[in-house]
C-alpha cells in the first residue's frame, strides 16, 4: 500500500527535512542522489513558479547528514529560457553553494537516446545523462496547476530531463492519440515518458503553489505544505486533491494509473484529514478564451513556452484589444491553412513559420515576447529586429 505523508505549518527546511525522513530509509553513504527541482521558468525565488528554495536546502541537510556519496541539484528549463539563470533566480543556486553541493543545468551532463520499451506515442526520447547515472532521483516539483496538462507536479517535472528542444517533442506528436477521450497526445506522451524516466521519491513543494493559469501565469498561494511519498502517482493523486480537484480529473495521472495498475483507494495518506488544507483555484485553455474574448487564440500542439508567453500577452495587453477590431493568434507546431481563414490573423512563435504567405502577420520567437506579440498585432505585419 503506497503511503504519502503531509506536512503543514513549519518552516519549508524542516518540513522537507522531516517529509523526507518518512519515506527514506536506506543508507545513502555509497549512494549518489539527484534532487530534481522545478526552474522551467525563471522568476523569483518563492513565488509558487519554481521549488522553494528552502525545501531544497531540507533536502540537502537531510542527506549530507547521512553521508551521502553525492548530491546533485539541478533541472533543465524550457526552450527559451536559460537554466543557469532560473536556478540562480530561484535561490537554488546559492542554498546549493551555502550548502555545499553541485548545482547544474541537467543538459551539461549530455544525452542519451533512451527506447521506450511498449511505446504508445514515441519510440524513443533524448533524454541528459545524468538522471540516468545517478542511483537515486528525488522529483522535486512546485505544486502548480497547468492549462495544458491540468497539473504540473512530480511526474510532469520529469519532463525537464529531455534533453534540450526534445522538451516539445510531446507536444508536438503527429498523430491522432490511441483515445482522445482519455487524454491528448501530451498525456500519452508523458506516459512514455514514465516508462524510462520514473522518480526514486517524491517531496512535492506546495509551501508557496500556483493556482489559476499555470504553469506560469498564475496566482501564488500559500498553502504552507509539503508532501512526501515513495510512489510519484500516489503523491500526485494525492496533490491533485489538495489543490480541490477530483481524483480522476487529471488525463495524465488517469493514463499513467492505467499503466501502473494502481487504485486510489489503496493509498494511505497521512493525517488522514489532510483535506482540511485543501484551497485552490483551478484556470484552463477554456477560462483563457472566456476572459479574454479578443484576440481569439488558435492552439495547435503548443509547448509550454509559447503557452506561457501566451498568458503573459493576455495577462498585460489583453485592455488594449477587448474592444479593437478581431484577431485570431494562431500558435503550435501543429497548426494548418484551415487555423488561418478570415479576419486578421497573426502566426505567433517559430513553429507557424511555414504558414506565412506574405499576408499574415508573423511574431517570431521560440518563445514569442509578449510586447512582441503586441506590437505585431498593432502594426498588422511582420515586425524585423
Amino acid at each position: 500500500m503506497p503511503d504519502v505523508y503531509v506536512f503543514q505549518g513549519g518552516t519549508p527546511a524542516q518540513m522537507a527535512y522531516d517529509a523526507i525522513s518518512r519515506v527514506f530509509h536506506e543508507d545513502p553513504a555509497q549512494l549518489s542522489v539527484l534532487l530534481k527541482v522545478n526552474t522551467g521558468f525563471k522568476g523569483p525565488a518563492a513565488s509558487g513558479l519554481c521549488t522553494h528554495p528552502e525545501v531544497v536546502r531540507g533536502l540537502i541537510r537531510f542527506f549530507k547528514e547521512r553521508h551521502t556519496r553525492k548530491i546533485y541539484v539541478g533541472d533543465s528549463s524550457i526552450v527559451g529560457v536559460n537554466s543557469d539563470e532560473a536556478l540562480h533566480a530561484a535561490g537554488i543556486w546559492d542554498v546549493c553553494q551555502e550548502e555545499g553541493v553541485e548545482c547544474l543545468n541537467l543538459d551539461d551532463s549530455g544525452m542519451r537516446e533512451q527506447e521506450i520499451p511498449d511505446p504508445i506515442m514515441v519510440p524513443r526520447l533524448k533524454m541528459s545523462n545524468l538522471p540516468f547515472e545517478v542511483d537515486r532521483v528525488i522529483s522535486v516539483p512546485v505544486m502548480k496547476t497547468h492549462m495544458y496538462a491540468g497539473v504540473t507536479l512530480s511526474i510532469k517535472n520529469m519532463k525537464g530531463c529531455l534533453f534540450q528542444k526534445d522538451k516539445t517533442r510531446l507536444h508536438r506528436i503527429n498523430q491522432a492519440p490511441p483515445d482522445i477521450h482519455k487524454g491528448k497526445c501530451l498525456d500519452y506522451g508523458i506516459v512514455d515518458l514514465t516508462k524510462v524516466c520514473y522518480p526514486d521519491y517524491v517531496v512535492t513543494d506546495g509551501v508557496v503553489a500556483m493556482e489559476g493559469f499555470g504553469p506560469s501565469g498564475g496566482t501564488r498561494v500559500d498553502l504552507g505544505v509539503v508532501l512526501a511519498s515513495t510512489d510519484a502517482l500516489s503523491a500526485d493523486l494525492t496533490a491533485i486533491q489538495l489543490m480541490g480537484m477530483a481524483v480522476d480529473a487529471v488525463p495524465h495521472l488517469n493514463l499513467v494509473r492505467e499503466n501502473r495498475g494502481l487504485d486510489p483507494a489503496d493509498i494511505h495518506v497521512h493525517p488522514a484529514d489532510y483535506l482540511k488544507w485543501a484551497r485552490f483555484q483551478l484556470a484552463s485553455e477554456h477560462d483563457l478564451h472566456l476572459n479574454y474574448p479578443n484576440p481569439k487564440v488558435v492552439d495547435r500542439g503548443a509547448c509550454s513556452a509559447c503557452h506561457a508567453a501566451m498568458v503573459q500577452f493576455f495577462r498585460y495587453h489583453h485592455q488594449e484589444y477587448e474592444n479593437g477590431p478581431e484577431a485570431t493568434l494562431v500558435f503550435g507546431g501543429d497548426a494548418t491553412e484551415a487555423d488561418c481563414q478570415g479576419g486578421r490573423v497573426v502566426l505567433v512563435g517559430n513553429c507557424t513559420a511555414k504558414l506565412r504567405d506574405g499576408s499574415r502577420a508573423f511574431c517570431k520567437g521560440c518563445p514569442p515576447v509578449p510586447s512582441q506579440i503586441a506590437r505585431t498585432i498593432d502594426a498588422g505585419k511582420t515586425l524585423d529586429d
